[in-house]
């Protein structure tokens, strides 16, 4: 999964809870970084559910996505760096290494099933294109999936009023070879928020 399939499903979770009626405001400003791609935000979205999770790039440094990568060239890339969302690409372009980790909270009145479902819809939609398929995942949260592509590891989930989707890609290791640490990267999202 690329990052730029990686964001459109997030902007598809998006689009399913505004179909779903959620309302609201959108979460603000999109910061563009300098790979041409624009951070999603979620229309009826926002800082609503009565607590802030620890920024994204805290939740999943740098440092995290250069060890399960395997590429010490991964930096954010400017711009790319919200309280919500971080995108980390190999600025060297020697590697191949990258990753995103969007946490964006979302009303409390606003029913987990169908977000989960959207999770699940957004996820099997871009599972053809990789050549993964979404599969069930226990222990991350409510309705947790996880999708492991030739050179990329996603994880998706609800935890509390947050949804999360993490994602590395790698130049030199399979997504199978990544699944593990990514897991282990979203348990460590999942107790942080």
């Amino acid at each position: 999964m690329t990052i730029k399939q990686l964001l459109v499903g997030a902007l598809s979770v998006g689009a399913l809870v505004g179909i779903a009626g959620c309302g609201g405001s959108s979460a603000g400003s999109t910061p563009t970084p300098s790979g041409g791609f624009s951070l999603p935000s979620i229309p009826g979205l926002g800082n609503n559910s009565g607590k802030s999770a620890p920024a994204a790039s805290s939740l999943l440094s740098v440092s995290d996505v250069q060890n399960i990568s395997g590429d010490s060239s991964v930096a954010p890339l400017s711009g790319a760096c919200s309280s919500t969302t971080c995108i980390y690409s190999d600025t060297a372009g020697s590697g191949g290494g990258g990753g995103v980790i969007f946490v964006q909270p979302f009303p409390g009145a606003f029913g987990q099933a169908a977000l989960q479902s959207a999770i699940a819809a957004a996820l099997a939609g871009q599972a053809s294109s990789g050549g993964g398929s979404a599969q069930s995942v226990s222990g991350l949260g409510s309705g947790a999936i996880k999708e492991i592509d030739t050179n990329s590891a996603t994880y998706a989930f609800v935890k509390d009023n947050y949804l999360v989707v993490i994602n590395v890609t790698s130049g030199t290791k399979s997504g199978s070879d990544m699944d593990s640490q990514v897991q282990a990267a979203a348990q460590k999202v999942a107790g942080s928020i």
